[in-house]
């Protein structure tokens, strides 16, 4: 991809660099590649997302599978298929090249997302807003509470996040600077990995409520739902902590033969007293999707909405064993997606 961003040639007694729309001159070409490899490391430590933001509409198909493709081996460890799809992370691949629904803009969109889940299940089912901003200058935070948490609408992994437990010893100046980046477009997870429902959100900032669920009081359920069935939930506990581990349990409870990721594995005891309520929940709000995952908190025995996601872990999911991302593979369907939403291309 670099080449469609810099380049060299002669000019006269010179050799002229052009990287990123900045021209340099240098007499040794020597000197010229020693440059661009202090730009690429120090000056212009642009990460790939940003550089794929830069000239986003001059990669092809074949160039963006080869970019997806890449990552997935290094992360996942098996090289994929995305054009012929059967594991459930390659089919994830699949969707965000030949896929977008815009109602999962909406319900990606942490902001209108809230208005479409407490629309579905009612008001008070998501985190209390205390404000929506395109502007970090409009932000007052005199007027705010001694905690609260900031978010990035269009970011995941709780990288597009900051949480603030003083508001009275903040370095607003400082947070500020920090936020103004966060907002960036190539932060969004459509710049980073492709992530179809992400491109067109709109850049803003919520501020929520904050939830004690860094001091070990809270479990987030992550519940994986197929043509409106919830087939299995991740748990996660004491995920913001030194100890975090996992469990994966099917909509009965019970315990499922895989786990995901390398975070240490655990076992519940116990079936939580709102486990039915969040997996009937998760089935309403995934009804009207081919698979979606819903995310919940459970604070003192009260069930918030924190998020649906089509992408889950980006695609970038890690199965043990791996034969379990080959049999969840097959509940995503795709010959059940509405045609309405796929991709034409010319020659097919």
């Amino acid at each position: 991809m670099l080449d469609k961003l810099f380049s060299i040639k002669e000019a006269g007694l010179y050799y002229e660099i052009k990287f990123l729309g900045i021209k340099i001159k240098f007499k040794s070409l020597k000197l010229a590649y020693k440059q661009i490899k202090e730009l690429k490391k120090r000056q212009l430590s642009l990460r790939s997302s940003e550089l794929f933001w830069l000239g986003e509409e001059k990669y092809s198909i074949n160039e963006r599978i080869w970019y997806l493709s890449q990552e997935f081996y290094e992360t996942v460890g098996y090289y994929p298929n995305i054009k012929n799809p059967k594991s459930f992370n390659e089919k994830l691949h699949w969707l965000k090249l030949n896929y977008y629904n815009p109602a999962e803009s909406v319900c990606i969109d942490k902001y209108s997302a809230k208005i479409y889940i407490n629309k579905i299940l009612g008001e008070g089912h998501t985190v209390p807003l205390l404000g929506v901003y395109t502007d970090v200058n409009d932000i007052d935070f005199k007027s705010l509470p001694e905690k609260f948490v900031i978010k990035s609408v269009f970011d995941g992994g709780g990288l597009g996040m900051r949480v603030v437990e003083n508001n009275n010893k903040l370095d607003i100046d400082k947070l500020k600077y920090d936020l103004n980046n966060m907002m960036q477009k190539w932060h969004s997870l459509y710049y980073r990995f492709l992530s179809r429902g992400y491109k067109n959100i709109e850049p803003r900032l919520i501020i929520e409520e904050y939830l004690p669920i860094r001091e070990g009081k809270a479990i987030e359920y992550k519940m994986f739902c197929f043509n409106g069935e919830m087939k299995f939930c991740l748990i996660e506990c004491d995920y913001f902590g030194k100890h975090p581990k996992r469990a994966v349990y099917d909509a009965k409870f019970n315990e499922m033969p895989f786990s995901i990721g390398n975070i240490k594995r655990t076992t519940i005891k116990q079936k939580p007293a709102t486990y039915d309520k969040m997996v009937e929940w998760a089935e309403i709000l995934s009804k009207d999707f081919l698979h979606v995952r819903v995310d919940f908190y459970d604070v003192n025995g009260k069930i918030y909405v924190g998020e649906m996601s089509f992408s889950s872990a980006s695609g970038f999911g890690i199965f043990h064993p791996r034969e379990w991302d080959y049999k969840i593979g097959e509940w995503l369907d795709l010959d059940r997606l509405p045609e309405e939403y796929i991709t034409k291309r010319k020659g097919g």
